[in-house]
Protein backbone atom coordinates (compact mmCIF):
# COMPACT_ATOMS: atom_id res chain seq x y z
CA UNK A 1 0.00 0.00 0.00
CA UNK A 2 0.99 3.90 -0.92
CA UNK A 3 1.67 5.12 2.96
CA UNK A 4 0.85 8.49 4.27
CA UNK A 5 3.63 10.38 3.84
CA UNK A 6 4.23 9.23 0.01
CA UNK A 7 0.49 10.85 -0.47
CA UNK A 8 1.47 13.34 1.32
CA UNK A 9 4.82 14.01 -0.79
CA UNK A 10 3.00 13.24 -3.79
CA UNK A 11 0.12 15.50 -3.50
CA UNK A 12 3.18 18.50 -3.50
CA UNK A 13 4.54 17.14 -6.19
CA UNK A 14 1.51 16.73 -8.09
CA UNK A 15 1.59 20.47 -9.51
CA UNK A 16 4.91 19.38 -11.23
CA UNK A 17 3.37 17.12 -13.45
CA UNK A 18 0.32 19.27 -14.18
CA UNK A 19 -2.98 18.51 -14.66
CA UNK A 20 -4.39 16.89 -18.68
CA UNK A 21 -7.90 18.06 -17.45
CA UNK A 22 -6.60 21.84 -16.64
CA UNK A 23 -4.62 21.73 -20.07
CA UNK A 24 -7.17 20.55 -22.14
CA UNK A 25 -8.23 22.84 -25.43
CA UNK A 26 -11.81 21.62 -24.37
CA UNK A 27 -12.75 21.00 -27.59
CA UNK A 28 -16.08 19.27 -27.83
CA UNK A 29 -18.03 16.74 -29.42
CA UNK A 30 -21.24 17.65 -30.21
CA UNK A 31 -23.80 15.06 -29.18
CA UNK A 32 -27.12 17.15 -29.91
CA UNK A 33 -25.81 16.65 -33.90
CA UNK A 34 -25.29 12.74 -33.22
CA UNK A 35 -27.88 10.22 -34.63
CA UNK A 36 -26.88 7.71 -31.47
CA UNK A 37 -25.55 7.75 -28.07
CA UNK A 38 -22.01 6.69 -27.10
CA UNK A 39 -20.96 3.80 -24.78
CA UNK A 40 -18.02 4.55 -22.96
CA UNK A 41 -16.60 0.94 -22.36
CA UNK A 42 -13.05 1.93 -21.06
CA UNK A 43 -13.60 4.42 -17.83
CA UNK A 44 -11.42 4.97 -15.16
CA UNK A 45 -12.34 6.11 -11.59
CA UNK A 46 -10.41 6.92 -8.67
CA UNK A 47 -10.40 9.15 -5.56
CA UNK A 48 -8.60 11.44 -3.69
CA UNK A 49 -9.74 9.93 -0.55
CA UNK A 50 -6.85 7.95 0.29
CA UNK A 51 -7.44 7.25 4.10
CA UNK A 52 -11.26 5.44 3.24
CA UNK A 53 -9.86 4.15 -0.60
CA UNK A 54 -6.15 3.56 -0.07
CA UNK A 55 -3.61 3.62 -2.99
CA UNK A 56 -1.72 0.77 -4.24
CA UNK A 57 -0.69 2.01 -6.84
CA UNK A 58 2.56 -0.32 -7.82
CA UNK A 59 1.69 -1.42 -11.52
CA UNK A 60 1.17 2.10 -12.39
CA UNK A 61 3.23 2.72 -15.89
CA UNK A 62 4.99 5.69 -15.04
CA UNK A 63 5.23 5.02 -11.43
CA UNK A 64 3.98 4.75 -7.82
CA UNK A 65 4.67 8.48 -6.70
CA UNK A 66 3.71 10.15 -10.20
CA UNK A 67 0.60 7.81 -9.97
CA UNK A 68 -0.88 9.22 -6.74
CA UNK A 69 0.30 12.50 -7.19
CA UNK A 70 -1.76 12.54 -10.23
CA UNK A 71 -4.75 11.14 -8.22
CA UNK A 72 -4.52 13.80 -6.01
CA UNK A 73 -4.35 16.40 -8.25
CA UNK A 74 -6.83 15.76 -10.55
CA UNK A 75 -9.10 12.46 -8.87
CA UNK A 76 -11.58 10.86 -11.72
CA UNK A 77 -14.35 10.64 -9.27
CA UNK A 78 -17.59 9.32 -10.43
CA UNK A 79 -19.27 12.85 -10.54
CA UNK A 80 -16.01 13.96 -12.73
CA UNK A 81 -16.26 11.53 -14.71
CA UNK A 82 -20.34 11.57 -15.22
CA UNK A 83 -19.94 15.01 -16.33
CA UNK A 84 -17.56 14.47 -19.33
CA UNK A 85 -20.22 11.96 -20.34
CA UNK A 86 -22.74 14.27 -20.54
CA UNK A 87 -20.44 16.51 -22.28
CA UNK A 88 -19.77 13.83 -24.98
CA UNK A 89 -23.44 12.55 -25.11
CA UNK A 90 -22.30 9.47 -22.79
CA UNK A 91 -25.45 7.59 -22.04
CA UNK A 92 -23.23 5.49 -20.09
CA UNK A 93 -20.49 2.83 -19.37
CA UNK A 94 -18.01 0.73 -17.93
CA UNK A 95 -16.04 1.53 -14.80
CA UNK A 96 -12.88 -0.20 -15.70
CA UNK A 97 -11.08 -1.19 -12.40
CA UNK A 98 -7.71 1.15 -12.83
CA UNK A 99 -4.54 -1.10 -11.31
CA UNK A 100 -2.39 1.92 -11.22
CA UNK A 101 -4.72 3.36 -8.45
CA UNK A 102 -6.18 0.46 -6.40
CA UNK A 103 -4.74 -2.94 -8.21
CA UNK A 104 -7.10 -5.67 -6.98
CA UNK A 105 -9.01 -3.93 -4.39
CA UNK A 106 -12.05 -3.19 -6.07
CA UNK A 107 -13.94 -0.91 -3.40
CA UNK A 108 -14.19 2.21 -5.02
CA UNK A 109 -15.30 0.72 -8.12
CA UNK A 110 -17.80 -1.16 -6.33
CA UNK A 111 -19.23 1.65 -4.60
CA UNK A 112 -19.54 4.26 -6.88
CA UNK A 113 -21.32 1.50 -9.63
CA UNK A 114 -24.12 0.88 -6.37
CA UNK A 115 -24.77 4.40 -6.05
CA UNK A 116 -24.88 5.52 -10.18
CA UNK A 117 -26.29 2.93 -12.30
CA UNK A 118 -24.83 4.64 -15.25
CA UNK A 119 -22.41 2.99 -13.97
CA UNK A 120 -21.53 -1.05 -14.92
CA UNK A 121 -18.37 -2.41 -13.56
CA UNK A 122 -15.66 -4.58 -14.56
CA UNK A 123 -13.80 -5.94 -11.51
CA UNK A 124 -9.95 -7.10 -11.77
CA UNK A 125 -9.25 -10.09 -10.03
CA UNK A 126 -5.87 -12.88 -10.10
CA UNK A 127 -7.08 -15.35 -12.30
CA UNK A 128 -4.86 -18.42 -10.42
CA UNK A 129 -6.36 -17.55 -7.37
CA UNK A 130 -8.24 -19.93 -5.59
CA UNK A 131 -11.26 -17.55 -4.33
CA UNK A 132 -11.62 -15.77 -7.69
CA UNK A 133 -14.69 -18.54 -8.91
CA UNK A 134 -16.60 -17.53 -5.53
CA UNK A 135 -15.68 -13.64 -5.80
CA UNK A 136 -16.90 -13.50 -9.21
CA UNK A 137 -20.30 -15.16 -8.44
CA UNK A 138 -20.97 -13.31 -5.44
CA UNK A 139 -20.12 -10.08 -7.38
CA UNK A 140 -22.29 -10.63 -10.23
CA UNK A 141 -25.48 -11.27 -7.86
CA UNK A 142 -24.48 -8.31 -5.09
CA UNK A 143 -22.55 -5.84 -7.15
CA UNK A 144 -24.03 -6.24 -10.87
CA UNK A 145 -20.38 -7.02 -11.99
CA UNK A 146 -20.68 -7.46 -16.05
CA UNK A 147 -17.31 -8.37 -16.34
CA UNK A 148 -13.55 -9.35 -15.00
CA UNK A 149 -10.56 -8.28 -16.34
CA UNK A 150 -7.19 -10.24 -16.03
CA UNK A 151 -4.02 -8.59 -16.04
CA UNK A 152 -0.31 -10.24 -15.33
CA UNK A 153 2.98 -10.44 -17.20
CA UNK A 154 4.42 -13.47 -18.78
CA UNK A 155 6.12 -16.17 -16.97
CA UNK A 156 9.47 -17.35 -17.54
CA UNK A 157 7.91 -20.00 -20.44
CA UNK A 158 5.95 -16.48 -21.99
CA UNK A 159 3.18 -17.64 -20.92
CA UNK A 160 0.54 -14.93 -19.14
CA UNK A 161 -1.03 -16.84 -15.79
CA UNK A 162 -4.44 -16.01 -16.84
CA UNK A 163 -4.32 -17.58 -20.24
CA UNK A 164 -3.07 -20.87 -18.32
CA UNK A 165 -4.48 -24.28 -16.95
CA UNK A 166 -4.13 -22.35 -13.67
CA UNK A 167 -7.19 -19.97 -14.48
CA UNK A 168 -9.17 -22.63 -15.50
CA UNK A 169 -11.67 -22.01 -12.32
CA UNK A 170 -12.05 -18.54 -13.17
CA UNK A 171 -12.62 -19.00 -16.76
CA UNK A 172 -15.68 -21.87 -16.15
CA UNK A 173 -17.39 -19.62 -13.83
CA UNK A 174 -17.26 -16.64 -16.00
CA UNK A 175 -18.54 -18.95 -18.79
CA UNK A 176 -21.21 -20.35 -16.11
CA UNK A 177 -22.17 -17.17 -15.21
CA UNK A 178 -22.03 -15.09 -18.81
CA UNK A 179 -19.46 -12.60 -17.83
CA UNK A 180 -16.75 -10.90 -20.09
CA UNK A 181 -13.37 -11.62 -19.77
CA UNK A 182 -11.31 -8.43 -20.37
CA UNK A 183 -7.48 -9.49 -21.48
CA UNK A 184 -4.52 -7.25 -22.80
CA UNK A 185 -1.60 -9.88 -23.22
CA UNK A 186 0.86 -7.62 -24.78
CA UNK A 187 4.31 -9.70 -24.98
CA UNK A 188 7.93 -8.37 -26.66
CA UNK A 189 8.70 -11.77 -26.96
CA UNK A 190 6.49 -13.70 -29.29
CA UNK A 191 3.52 -11.77 -28.87
CA UNK A 192 1.59 -14.03 -31.49
CA UNK A 193 1.64 -17.19 -28.93
CA UNK A 194 -0.59 -15.28 -26.15
CA UNK A 195 -2.93 -13.77 -29.08
CA UNK A 196 -3.15 -17.65 -30.38
CA UNK A 197 -4.34 -18.99 -26.69
CA UNK A 198 -6.74 -15.88 -26.62
CA UNK A 199 -8.64 -17.86 -29.50
CA UNK A 200 -8.38 -21.31 -28.17
CA UNK A 201 -10.50 -20.17 -24.78
CA UNK A 202 -12.95 -18.26 -26.49
CA UNK A 203 -13.81 -21.39 -28.36
CA UNK A 204 -13.33 -23.61 -24.72
CA UNK A 205 -15.47 -20.94 -22.95
CA UNK A 206 -18.14 -19.85 -25.37
CA UNK A 207 -20.18 -17.92 -22.99
CA UNK A 208 -17.21 -15.85 -22.05
CA UNK A 209 -17.98 -12.67 -24.29
CA UNK A 210 -13.51 -12.33 -24.43
CA UNK A 211 -12.56 -8.33 -24.93
CA UNK A 212 -9.09 -7.67 -26.28
CA UNK A 213 -8.02 -4.12 -24.90
CA UNK A 214 -6.81 -1.64 -27.19
CA UNK A 215 -7.73 -4.19 -29.79
CA UNK A 216 -3.95 -5.96 -28.59
CA UNK A 217 -1.87 -2.98 -29.88
CA UNK A 218 -1.74 -3.26 -33.50
CA UNK A 219 1.38 -1.13 -34.61
CA UNK A 220 1.32 0.13 -38.32
CA UNK A 221 4.63 1.22 -39.08
CA UNK A 222 5.71 -2.23 -38.00
CA UNK A 223 3.21 -3.72 -40.25
CA UNK A 224 2.18 -1.18 -42.76
CA UNK A 225 0.71 -3.88 -45.24
CA UNK A 226 -1.95 -5.45 -42.49
CA UNK A 227 -2.50 -1.97 -40.98
CA UNK A 228 -0.23 -3.34 -37.58
CA UNK A 229 -1.96 -6.50 -37.29
CA UNK A 230 -0.16 -9.99 -36.73
CA UNK A 231 -1.69 -12.96 -38.39
CA UNK A 232 -2.79 -14.09 -35.40
CA UNK A 233 -4.46 -11.04 -34.54
CA UNK A 234 -6.43 -11.50 -37.76
CA UNK A 235 -7.25 -15.26 -36.99
CA UNK A 236 -9.37 -14.14 -34.50
CA UNK A 237 -11.95 -13.12 -36.83
CA UNK A 238 -13.05 -16.48 -37.04
CA UNK A 239 -13.81 -16.67 -32.73
CA UNK A 240 -17.23 -15.04 -32.69
CA UNK A 241 -17.08 -14.39 -29.20
CA UNK A 242 -14.04 -12.23 -29.10
CA UNK A 243 -14.39 -8.53 -28.97
CA UNK A 244 -12.22 -5.47 -30.04
CA UNK A 245 -12.14 -2.56 -28.00
CA UNK A 246 -11.14 1.05 -29.92
CA UNK A 247 -9.78 3.40 -27.36
CA UNK A 248 -8.21 6.49 -26.80
CA UNK A 249 -4.99 5.07 -25.58
CA UNK A 250 -4.60 2.82 -29.02
CA UNK A 251 -5.78 6.40 -30.84
CA UNK A 252 -2.89 7.81 -29.33
CA UNK A 253 -0.68 5.47 -30.18
CA UNK A 254 -1.90 5.17 -33.99
CA UNK A 255 -1.34 8.86 -34.17
CA UNK A 256 2.19 8.87 -32.56
CA UNK A 257 3.28 5.88 -35.10
CA UNK A 258 1.54 8.00 -38.10
CA UNK A 259 -1.59 6.15 -38.93
CA UNK A 260 -4.07 7.28 -40.88
CA UNK A 261 -7.10 6.74 -38.18
CA UNK A 262 -10.01 6.61 -41.02
CA UNK A 263 -8.46 3.80 -43.44
CA UNK A 264 -7.02 1.90 -40.15
CA UNK A 265 -10.57 1.71 -38.79
CA UNK A 266 -12.44 1.07 -41.53
CA UNK A 267 -9.64 -1.77 -42.10
CA UNK A 268 -10.71 -2.68 -38.71
CA UNK A 269 -14.30 -3.36 -38.92
CA UNK A 270 -13.82 -5.02 -42.38
CA UNK A 271 -11.65 -7.57 -40.49
CA UNK A 272 -14.00 -8.20 -37.63
CA UNK A 273 -17.17 -6.42 -38.26
CA UNK A 274 -18.92 -3.59 -36.25
CA UNK A 275 -20.83 -5.73 -34.25
CA UNK A 276 -17.67 -6.75 -32.57
CA UNK A 277 -16.46 -3.55 -31.65
CA UNK A 278 -16.67 -1.62 -29.28
CA UNK A 279 -15.51 2.35 -27.88
CA UNK A 280 -13.68 3.07 -25.04
CA UNK A 281 -12.63 7.13 -23.62
CA UNK A 282 -9.30 5.77 -20.96
CA UNK A 283 -10.37 8.45 -18.85
CA UNK A 284 -8.54 8.53 -15.79
CA UNK A 285 -5.44 6.79 -17.95
CA UNK A 286 -5.04 8.86 -20.93
CA UNK A 287 -3.09 12.03 -20.56
CA UNK A 288 -4.98 14.12 -23.28
CA UNK A 289 -7.95 16.09 -24.12
CA UNK A 290 -10.20 13.78 -23.61
CA UNK A 291 -13.06 15.47 -25.44
CA UNK A 292 -10.89 16.08 -28.26
CA UNK A 293 -10.12 12.59 -27.96
CA UNK A 294 -13.43 11.18 -28.65
CA UNK A 295 -13.65 13.58 -31.38
CA UNK A 296 -10.84 11.83 -33.07
CA UNK A 297 -13.10 8.55 -32.48
CA UNK A 298 -16.10 9.84 -34.44
CA UNK A 299 -14.02 11.24 -37.01
CA UNK A 300 -12.30 7.94 -37.72
CA UNK A 301 -15.58 6.66 -38.36
CA UNK A 302 -17.26 9.35 -39.88
CA UNK A 303 -16.90 6.75 -43.58
CA UNK A 304 -19.32 4.21 -42.00
CA UNK A 305 -22.57 3.58 -42.63
CA UNK A 306 -24.35 5.07 -39.63
CA UNK A 307 -25.66 1.56 -38.51
CA UNK A 308 -21.79 0.56 -37.80
CA UNK A 309 -21.28 3.76 -36.11
CA UNK A 310 -23.76 2.71 -33.97
CA UNK A 311 -22.74 -0.68 -33.38
CA UNK A 312 -19.11 0.78 -32.57
CA UNK A 313 -20.07 3.08 -30.21
CA UNK A 314 -23.28 1.83 -28.45
CA UNK A 315 -25.45 -1.13 -29.69
CA UNK A 316 -22.59 -3.92 -29.29
CA UNK A 317 -21.43 -2.95 -25.63
CA UNK A 318 -25.18 -2.77 -24.89
CA UNK A 319 -25.23 -6.23 -25.74
CA UNK A 320 -22.32 -7.41 -24.62
CA UNK A 321 -22.18 -6.05 -20.71
CA UNK A 322 -25.17 -7.44 -18.95
CA UNK A 323 -24.85 -6.14 -15.21
CA UNK A 324 -24.76 -9.61 -13.48
CA UNK A 325 -23.91 -11.52 -16.57
CA UNK A 326 -25.87 -13.13 -19.08
CA UNK A 327 -26.48 -16.63 -17.13
CA UNK A 328 -26.06 -19.73 -18.82
CA UNK A 329 -25.58 -20.32 -22.34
Amino acid sequence: MIERRTVLASALAAGVFGSAAQQASAMASKPKDRPYKLFDCHGHFYTDDWRKYPFNAKTARYGPERMVAKAMENPMTAEKVLKFWDEAGIERGLGVQYSSTYFTDNSYLLDIAAEYDRIIPIVILDATAEETPPTLEKMAKENWIAGVRFMGVPNENNEFPFLTDAAAGSWEKANELGLTITLMPISRNDPGKAIKRVGELADKYPNVGVVLDHIGFPRYGARPDSWGYLPEHLELANHKNIYYKYTTFLIEMLLADKTPLKEFLEYTVGVYGADHMIWGSDIGNSEVDDLEFVQHALDSASGLPVEQQKALFYDTAEKLFIPGGRGAA
